[in-house]
């Protein structure tokens, strides 16, 4: 997010593209994940625009080519408008006679794996900015769809709804990601210490990044990382290839209701962000904790019902539209007014500048909401012992909880939490993300 301001503060406007090729704040930001706000968004829409129909430049090729590699993280969100669609599928249909340039012209509005006879391009020999291109467009998606194919099945997928949650991660899976960021190690919590090179079970892992943050924050001897779709698994394993982490992180396709006591039990199991995508939520959460050891840890994260009340508007609005049209769903979102209940808190969040992001947050198939009871229904359950949110670490959550209930400085109370959410409706927005110890 600093990253963002800097920007901001240093981009007068309108912005010259050229002024765009020089900055290599830009470049590592267009690399690295889906780029928000709307402002930084609507600028680099436009710079595609403006390099789609200008005359090929050496100079602005590095720029072209992270604008490529950008739109290929964001799933190509952004709006076109009907002259850029018709040069761009001018482009398509002749893809076998493009220069370089223009390939990565049409790299910055279409996926080129999905197009016929892409794989040619890998054979052509170039160098220079289309070839990073080339690699992230084609050659990792034809390794990703590789992986897929070879992937360890656990289980079946059963159940509708599971099935339905598959179907949309499969198409859109989630979230994308390019570099997985800083991950302190993490040897105690609340006080507790935890196992020294434990083993740890990660219940929808999605496309990995949570996975190997775990592994090396928790400094795991092995990792065993779950998830319904094979298309977000294959890019989980692409990644960890890449670290080289292969050997202490193993990926493979399992639905949670169905792995019974088939595998563990581990040190530390963690589910974020799932629970509350499956048909029972209560049904998940036994399912995960019985993988837990006795004595072992537990970190569940799960959505407020309080904090994604906002959301609601947006939510209404995203039912008149298909996963097929969500980059329209984004657009009639943005050209709503600045204060408009369903655009505010969609733009706010980071998941809103990426296809399978936006899905996730605003048009997802299944997702239920909780509360303190239920968390409290949750641990009780499952013989757990609560140890505290993750919100906790933040610096102005612990003041401004501890100054509300000096009583309990570690952050233990769950009423207390209760009555500190309802006054700070917004402090659960990354969901009740919590640690737990499993009685023994």
């Amino acid at each position: 997010m600093e990253a963002v301001r800097v920007l901001g503060a240093t981009f007068p406007t309108p912005t010259r593209v050229r002024d765009l090729a020089n900055d290599e704040l830009l470049a590592e930001l267009l690399q690295s994940s889906p780029i928000f706000p709307v402002w930084l968004e609507r600028m680099m829409t436009a710079a595609r625009r403006s390099l789609l129909f200008s005359a090929p430049e050496k100079a602005l090729a590095p720029l072209k080519s992270w604008i490529a590699i950008q739109c290929h993280l964001n799933e190509h969100a952004w709006a076109e408008d009907a002259t850029e669609t018709r040069l761009v599928e001018v482009l398509a249909a002749s893809l076998d006679d493009l220069t370089p340039d223009q390939v990565m012209s049409l790299a910055c509005y279409r996926p080129l794996a999905q197009l016929p006879g892409a794989d040619a391009l890998l054979n052509k020999g170039w160098t220079g900015p289309v070839q990073a291109v080339l690699r992230e467009q084609i050659a990792d998606v034809r390794e990703e769809q590789a992986i897929a194919a070879a992937l360890p099945t656990l289980t079946q997928v059963l159940g509708a709804v599971s099935q339905a949650v598959q179907s949309q991660y499969e198409a859109h899976p989630y979230p994308r990601w390019r570099r997985a960021g800083p991950g302190a190690f993490q040897t105690e919590v609340a006080g507790r210490p935890l196992p020294k090179n434990p083993t740890v079970f990660i219940a929808g892992c999605g496309t990995g990044r949570h996975a190997i943050l775990a592994t090396i924050m928790l400094q795991a001897k092995h990792t065993l990382a779950v998830d319904l779709s094979r298309t977000s698994l294959a890019y989980a394993e692409r990644k960890t290839r890449e670290l080289g982490l292969t050997d202490r992180i193993t990926y493979a396709q399992a639905d949670l209701l169905e792995l019974g006591d088939s595998v563990g039990p581990f040190d530390i199991v963690q589910s974020a962000g799932v629970l509350h995508h499956l048909n029972d939520p209560f049904e998940g959460a036994r399912a995960v904790c019985r993988l837990a050891k006795p004595g072992g840890f537990v970190a569940l994260g799960l959505y407020s019902a309080l904090a994604r009340e906002h959301l609601k508007p947006g939510k209404a609005l995203g039912r008149s539209y298909t996963p097929e049209t969500v980059r329209e769903f984004r657009q009639a979102i943005i050209e709503r007014p600045k204060d408009d209940p369903a655009r505010v808190p969609a733009v706010g969040s980071r998941d809103f500048y990426a296809t399978s992001g936006c899905r996730d947050l605003l048009m997802h198939v299944q997702e239920h909401e909780l509360n303190f009871d239920d968390l409290r229904r949750m641990l009780e359950e499952n013989d757990l012992t609560f140890l505290g949110f993750l919100q906790f670490s933040f610096a102005d959550t612990r003041r401004d909880y501890r100054a509300m209930f000096p009583h309990d400085p570690m952050g233990l109370d769950l009423n207390s939490w209760e009555k500190f959410e309802i006054m700070r409706p917004a402090t659960f927005r990354r969901m009740y993300q919590f640690w737990a110890q499993k009685k023994s």
